[in-house]
C-alpha cells in the first residue's frame, strides 16, 4: 500500500538558493529580451522556464538517456507552447554537467534519447496521463502543471498565491531511473514516496 510523506519547505537558505538560481536564469533571459522585458515583472511562464532549466541542474540521468557522451540535455515542450522564446533564451549558451542544453517542441511521445526533460502544460490535460504512462519507464524527467496526475509524472508545477511551487513524486522518478538531488527535494512543497 502506498503512503504519502509530506515535507514542508523548512530551510529558508535552500529556498533562497533555488530562487537565486531562478533569478540568474531570468536575468539571462531578460538580458537577451531587452529593455522592454527588463522593465516588467517576470511572467508566469518566464518563471516556469527558469524552473525547468534549474530542475535539469539537480537531476542525474543514466547514460542510456543520451545518444552519445556529447548529446545535449534536451527540454521538450509537448503541445501548446506558452513559453514563446523565453525558454530558448534561458538555455541559450548554457551547459549542465558538460552538456549543452537544447529546447525542442514535440507533438508525440518522445524516446528517452531525444528528450531528457518533458514538459506538458495544462492545455494538454486530456493527453498528459496517457503520455506520461507511455514514457513512465524511460529516463525522462516529466514535468506537468497537473498535480492531480502526480501518480504518473515526476514534477508538478503549481501556481499558488502568484508563486510557482512544485511537488515531486519519487516513486515515478525511481521507475524512470532518474536520481533527483536532495537539494531539490528540500525545496519541494511536497515529496511523494511509496
Amino acid at each position: 500500500m502506498r503512503t504519502n510523506k509530506s515535507y514542508i519547505l523548512g530551510r529558508h537558505r535552500s529556498v533562497r538558493r533555488l530562487l537565486s538560481a531562478a533569478a540568474v536564469s531570468l536575468g539571462l533571459l531578460l538580458s537577451h529580451v531587452g529593455n522592454i522585458a527588463s522593465a516588467a515583472a517576470p511572467t508566469e511562464y518566464q518563471l516556469k522556464a527558469a524552473f525547468l532549466f534549474n530542475f535539469a541542474k539537480f537531476v542525474e540521468w543514466p547514460p542510456a538517456a543520451f545518444r552519445t557522451g556529447q548529446s545535449p540535455i534536451t527540454i521538450c515542450v509537448f503541445g501548446e507552447d506558452r513559453f514563446g522564446r523565453d525558454l530558448d533564451e534561458i538555455v541559450k549558451g548554457q551547459t549542465i554537467g558538460g552538456r549543452s542544453v537544447a529546447v525542442r517542441r514535440i507533438t508525440q511521445a518522445p524516446r528517452a534519447d531525444v528528450c531528457q526533460l518533458l514538459f506538458v502544460g495544462s492545455t494538454e490535460r486530456n493527453q498528459v496521463q496517457q503520455l506520461f504512462q507511455a514514457v513512465a519507464t524511460q529516463p525522462i524527467l516529466t514535468v506537468s502543471e497537473e498535480e492531480s496526475l502526480r501518480s504518473d509524472g515526476i514534477i508538478h508545477l503549481l501556481l499558488e498565491d502568484n508563486r510557482v511551487r512544485f511537488t515531486v513524486n519519487l516513486e515515478s522518478a525511481e521507475r524512470a531511473g532518474i536520481k533527483i538531488s536532495s537539494k531539490l527535494l528540500k525545496l519541494a512543497k511536497r515529496v511523494y514516496e511509496k
